[in-house]
């Protein structure tokens, strides 16, 4: 009983955590009309947020290694919950900026630690697996039903509510964190928190997402842009030095080493690559091209988020037994790719609307909720349990990285299809088709490579 507490209780964070990523892209056209800012700046509001985690997630997994499981847990909780209190109140678009950053900061210690806690919870294999995939499994169910409510949300309760609404859930996670994770045990030993690595790899990657964005408007400013361009490879390298000698590296990169990491990793990225610009790309198409208001949006997409959570509990359990980890995360690639063709055909087509709806139920229902699980899997199974707080840092970062470089990648090729005159959503949604048949491909060589592991 107190085992399903405490999945319970880190299902939670991960389930608002991807809740928070979807349901405030439902929230953004009223949000643009409250600020009055460009439609170019909307993309920061989720970029902001998804490099600040991914930034500091590997910090959030030294730190849960290091100071305690049980209290950054509880200590990324509580920013998270602060930071969505404080955005529901603000009154200027820097002043959101600052409070989805902060939002980042707190998922990024969140998630590693109760990535950890599950680990160091279900010490049984097989059990572990199957714990991994539930919390998995609740990240791609987040996902879909932030897609749902936050259209529902933002019309009858206003956006402010897409951030209001994580306070007394979280708040609970917290209260029940308290009384039932097993409290740190003090290590004998001091180890580095290596904070300073942690601040370095966020900036590397808000200034990664700033050079892909603004790729397409180099010849306004080439000298400001190959500035901060040698200054990120010089960063970047630095970075690689001071981890390779650090005697308490924020990034052990031995572990890279270890069967499935890579693979995991990667796969990781890719989803995060192509989930959330789908998600900025169907807001938009939902509430521009066709006309919907955000509640007949929510209200569209509500049943998918349903099904997700009903795939998730009794599809994959039979998928993982039936085909193993890599085959089940091939097929859910394969529903992400299938998504994207169906988004694509729907905007060239006479009757968008059975097109979308197929697609959203490749993508939401069954995409994510059968992925999500599999690259977590991957990425944590063979790494040593000492190690698992670092490990969900690096699966995290991959994810986010790939989400919000994703995003300024698909901005980018949209630009260019705008200045060629192209069809800018066949073009941007033709990249998320690429990215589809990328991870697919890796996820089969990996399986031909370790077939025992398939």
């Amino acid at each position: 009983m107190k085992q399903r507490i405490i999945l319970t209780v880190a299902c939670l964070a991960i389930f608002f955590e991807a809740l928070d990523v979807s349901v405030l892209n439902m929230a953004l056209p009223q949000m643009e009309q409250y600020f009055d800012f460009s439609p170019d700046a909307i993309q920061w509001v989720q970029t902001v947020y998804v490099l600040l985690y991914a930034g500091f997630v590997l910090l959030g997994g030294r730190l849960s290694d290091t100071i305690g499981r049980r209290n950054i847990f509880i200590a990324g909780a509580l920013l998270f919950v602060l930071a969505s209190f404080a955005a529901g109140f603000s009154l200027s678009f820097e002043w959101l900026l600052v409070c989805r950053g902060l939002q980042g900061v707190g998922v990024a210690f969140a998630i590693p630690a109760a990535m950890s806690v599950i680990s160091h919870t279900f010490t049984d294999p097989a059990e572990k697996n199957r714990a991994f995939g539930v919390f998995g499994a609740m990240a791609g169910i987040g996902f879909a039903t932030g897609l749902a409510i936050g259209g529902l949300i933002s019309a009858y309760l206003g956006w402010q509510w897409v951030f209001f609404i994580n306070v007394p859930v979280i708040g609970i996670a917290i209260i029940l964190a308290r009384k039932f994770i097993p409290a740190d045990i003090k290590r004998e030993e001091t180890i580095s928190s290596n904070v300073p690595s942690g601040m370095l790899i966020s900036l590397l990657m808000l200034l990664a997402a700033w050079l892909i964005h603004d790729l397409g408007h180099i010849t306004h400013h080439p000298v400001v842009y190959l500035s901060l361009l040698f200054l990120f490879v010089f960063m970047g390298l630095y970075f690689i030095r001071r981890e390779r000698v650090h005697p308490f590296p924020l990034v052990d990169f031995s572990i890279f080493s270890l069967q499935g990491v890579i693979t995991g990793n990667t796969g990781a990225m890719l989803l995060g690559g192509i989930f959330l610009p789908y998600i900025f790309l169907l807001t938009l198409y939902l509430q521009h091209q066709l006309h919907f208001s955000s509640s007949q949006a929510g209200l569209l997409l509500f049943p998918f988020s349903i099904l997700s959570g009903l795939i998730s509990k009794f599809v994959l359990p039979h998928l993982f037994n039936r085909f193993g980890v890599e085959r089940t995360g091939i097929i859910g690639n394969a529903c992400m790719l299938s998504g994207i063709l169906f988004f694509i055909v729907s905007y060239f087509s006479a009757y968008p609307l059975p097109f979308i709806i197929c697609a959203v139920l490749c993508i939401n229902s069954m995409g994510m909720s059968v992925t999500f699980p599999c690259v977590t899997i991957l990425a944590i199974q063979h790494v040593p349990a000492s190690q698992h707080g670092l490990a969900s840092g690096v699966n995290g970062t991959a994810n986010a990285m790939g989400g919000g470089l994703g995003l300024s990648l698909t901005g980018l090729a949209m630009q260019v299809a705008g200045m060629m005159d192209w069809n800018v959503y066949g073009v941007g949604l033709s990249v998320l088709a690429a990215l589809g048949l990328i991870a697919i491909g890796q996820l089969y060589v990996y399986m031909k490579q370790v077939p025992a592991a398939g």
